[in-house]
């Protein structure tokens, strides 16, 4: 059972992982006008919790969930250190399976369906 969920954003607590390759995130920019609302959008499927900034990065994800098959991660110059990797090599092993992939789509397309 997935469950799918929104939050106000929050600098303090929340953080952006995909459009970096920092380990740790960078801190999610707020609007400077406060009637103006950001939102953090979490999918937690198959024991991982996503998180994501913004609903372009769910549909990245999504796209990178409904390929079968993924290129490898491996980059020149960039194997040197962990925290250099894309969001998707640091993903926990086992949930490219086809069962995994698939319940995560679905979340994924909660998301979509509910708020974008």
């Amino acid at each position: 059972m997935s469950q799918v969920w929104r939050e106000v954003a929050d600098p303090r607590k929340h953080r952006d992982y995909m459009s970096t390759r920092n380990e740790g995130g960078i801190s999610i920019e707020v609007p400077k006008d406060n009637l103006l609302k950001q939102w953090v959008y979490f999918a937690h499927v198959c024991n991982f919790t996503f998180q994501f900034s913004s609903i372009e990065q769910v549909k990245m994800c999504r796209e990178y969930f409904l390929k079968k098959t993924h290129p490898s991660t491996r980059e020149i110059g960039h194997d040197l250190e962990h925290y250099w990797h894309f969001w998707f090599s640091k993903l926990p092993k086992g949930i490219k399976r086809k069962k995994q992939r698939e319940m995560i789509v679905r979340a994924l397309d909660v998301i979509l369906a509910n708020w974008s």
